[in-house]
């Protein structure tokens, strides 16, 4: 056994019966002209071989007396894989709504961990003729940049090729070769390994702490606990809603390269406009600016690296700078926060990064503590996170994947998610609501495309 990292670790000591510590990852494949029903037959037959699945796919969490009551990764070398992949019709001919409608109950229900944490359902009936690979992993298990380089690892650039695998498959090519077995730390190797993260923290104190005394004089990055109180930040129901579309990715360069800033601060700066116009149609617009956590990746953000397992991210808090109409002033505002972070982020070591991410995500769990009372304000409002997958197209078996969507998690005090994917030549946005606390969730989306209009026309101006 291994214990599981502390910052991995959270999400199983955190879950709740409401709060149900995954996401699911939405692919959407056109099948080759031509292909008949035994395409779908033999993927599924694929991809339920337990032959070949990989190492981080076969964890699970286990406490005992011999873990000192923490959790450890045990691995499972017995996998029932019609539990974890199932095929799902549904009725003929469905529209991405029903599919979408389909993917938020199921993302309702926890992942049982006495098995590995990780889920599938290939997805049929769509009335366009596509098939939906949905896959939901357990985020203790991985980050969402390493989730991305699992997804999308299998698939090929060539429409011709054959024999592509699924995110939790070893890819074909990589079978021949000798596995390597990593070792197993020993009790002194992660006494050691704490002391050290320990020592480098200490060490980094100062520069730690002159960094963020320069944060607060150039008043430029948010800080925790001066976002206002929203619908957003109450406790959560246990039903989801999700939504999801996407925007051409031009839109959004031409957006930044007349602002002088970047196509993620668009990103963000559309999501701002999105809650500005949401909240303010139900009469809720807060006269402070909502608060964004994003998370920033300490690992290296290329979709083509190796994925490892774990988490390795910091947070950073950005302001949506929803106090004012003007799109431009917003997406400037968006812009010296986000850039701030990044090089305050950017001057510290991983121990530090991570040190300054707790007191960002600190306020975020009494609310989940039964008996203790809210804080008056949260630490943020919601979590805008972007996740590069790639550039060129890519194919399971001939079959184009078109379209990918990312279902967050919602959490007590964390009743929205907004996650973005860029993929080829558009960013997708996948929205995750608490249904109680985020009605009408999918009137975001309108926003979402005013926001950008909005921008277009200001900048262009």
């Amino acid at each position: 056994m291994q214990l599981v990292p502390t910052m991995d670790s959270v999400y199983l000591w955190g879950e709740g019966g409401n709060s149900p510590c995954h996401v699911i990852a939405l692919q959407l494949f056109r099948p080759p002209e031509g292909s008949g029903p035994e395409l779908v037959d033999e993927l599924y037959e694929r991809m339920t071989d337990p032959v070949h699945v990989k190492r981080s796919f076969r964890r699970r969490p286990v406490r005992s007396w011999a873990s000192g009551g923490q959790f450890a990764w045990e691995i499972d070398d017995d996998l029932d894989m019609r539990l974890h992949v199932r095929r799902v019709g549904l009725p003929r001919p469905s529209r991405i709504r029903e599919l979408l409608e389909f993917l938020g109950d199921w993302h309702a229900v926890p992942l049982a961990r006495d098995r590995p944490l990780w889920e599938a359902r290939l997805v049929e009936g769509l009335e366009d003729g596509r098939f939906a690979l949905a896959t939901k992993m357990h985020h203790a298990s991985l980050d969402g940049v390493n989730m991305g380089r699992h997804l999308l690892g299998g698939f090929s650039t060539d429409p011709e090729h054959r024999g592509g695998t699924a995110p939790w498959m070893v890819p074909t090519d990589e079978r021949a070769r000798p596995r390597r077995r990593r070792p197993i730390p020993s009790w002194s190797d992660s006494a050691r390994t704490v002391a050290g993260a320990t020592g480098a923290f200490v060490r980094s104190l100062p520069r730690l702490a002159g960094a963020g005394v320069a944060a607060v004089r150039e008043d430029s990055v948010a800080l925790p606990y001066e976002a206002p109180a929203t619908r957003f930040n109450a406790p959560v129901s246990s039903g989801r809603r999700f939504a999801g579309d996407r925007w051409p990715l031009e839109r959004l360069r031409a957006v930044a390269r007349r602002a002088g800033t970047s196509s993620n601060d668009v990103a963000i700066a559309m999501c701002g406009g999105a809650l500005r116009g949401y909240l303010d149609e139900r009469g809720e617009l807060p006269e402070d600016p909502l608060v964004t956590m994003v998370p920033v990746s300490l690992a290296g953000t290329d979709p083509s690296s190796a994925a490892t397992d774990g988490n390795s991210w910091a947070a950073v808090l950005a302001t949506l700078a929803t106090d004012t109409d003007d799109p431009v002033e917003r997406l400037g505002r968006v812009h010296a926060a986000m850039d701030r972070s990044k090089h305050l982020m950017g001057s510290l070591d991983a121990v530090s990064a991570t040190a300054i991410s707790a007191v960002n995500l600190a306020g975020s769990v009494p609310i989940s503590i039964p008996g203790v009372p809210s804080l008056p304000r949260p630490p943020f409002n919601v979590i805008c996170s972007t996740i590069p997958a790639t550039r060129e197209p890519l194919y399971l078996d001939g079959c184009e994947l078109e379209e990918i969507y990312p279902i967050s998690m919602v959490l007590d005090g964390q009743a929205l998610n907004i996650t973005m994917v860029s993929y080829v030549d558009h960013l997708a946005f996948g929205i995750t609501g608490c249904r109680r606390s985020v009605p009408r969730l999918q009137r975001l989306l309108v926003h979402l495309e005013n926001a950008l209009v909005d921008l277009e026309k200001a900048t262009a101006r």
